[in-house]
């Protein structure tokens, strides 16, 4: 538990290889949110209650992630060394990807909270 607190504040620090934010946590949790979202907006895995359940979830929970790596990847890429020119477009191009994720992330869990929001009044209406 200890290192899992330590490499999540090494994250947030941007102490963690640019390389490594992006292309082992950034990536990775950027495709769960598109092929669950896509899931979901195509009504794919819906039969099943549970699946659509599953889908659901982690759709949410890389919704809720996404903002924070985003942060993290920015901080790497900030700490990113400049030295060539396409160092610092590595850089440049990451941090608008950050920015990008991160603000899809922000949304959806605005629109997950808004139809939550809706759910809820739907059950008390009825009940």
């Amino acid at each position: 538990m200890r290192f899992l607190a330590q490499f999540v504040a090494r994250l947030a620090t941007g102490q963690i290889a640019l390389w490594r934010a992006f292309w082992l946590i950034g990536t990775p949790l950027a495709l769960l949110w598109d092929v669950t979202g896509a899931c979901m907006v195509f009504g794919l895995g819906v039969e099943e209650p549970a699946l659509a359940g599953a889908i659901i979830i982690l759709f949410t929970l890389a919704s809720l992630a996404l903002p924070f790596v985003a942060f993290a990847i920015w901080r790497s890429a900030t700490n990113y060394p400049r030295q060539t020119w396409w160092q610092t477009t590595l850089a440049i191009a990451a941090k608008s990807c950050a920015a990008f994720s991160g603000l899809l992330g922000v949304l959806s869990v605005i629109g997950l909270l808004y139809l939550a929001s809706d759910l809820i009044q739907a059950v008390l209406a009825h009940s």
